[in-house]
């Protein structure tokens, strides 16, 4: 990827779309929230989904979530933000939105301390 992390830069299409799935393969149980983004500005979150273990997967329909009462328009961005119970918070590489039924699926591997946050 580009160094300035733009897939368009890149000469990467841009993703978009409907659904985050989120899967665990860490060693931990972990929580989410999905965040609205602009650059690196969080603009507002979702509400955190409750604990899950390791090898269970989560799945979110962006066009359901409401950032400060409004749905999210074609083109936005959205994250994870991943925390291990007992551990620390990671941030996920975001993804825009669109209406389109595409799934973005995304894996958590690692530790407590040290864990990261892939798109497959």
């Amino acid at each position: 990827m580009h160094p300035s992390g733009n897939p368009a830069e890149s000469g990467q299409p841009e993703l978009h779309v409907q659904h985050i799935a989120c899967t665990n393969n860490a060693w931990f149980s972990l929580r989410f929230v999905v965040q609205r983004v602009e650059g690196d500005r969080v603009i507002g979150q979702a509400h955190r989904t409750s604990a899950f273990p390791a090898g269970q997967t989560r799945n979110v329909d962006l066009a359901t979530l409401r950032f400060h009462g409004k749905a999210l328009d074609i083109g936005d961005r959205v994250r994870l933000r991943v925390g291990a119970i007992g551990g620390g918070r990671r941030d996920g590489p975001s993804v825009a939105y669109a209406p389109n039924g595409h799934t973005a699926a995304f894996s958590v591997r690692g530790t407590t301390q040290r864990f990261s946050i892939n798109r497959l």
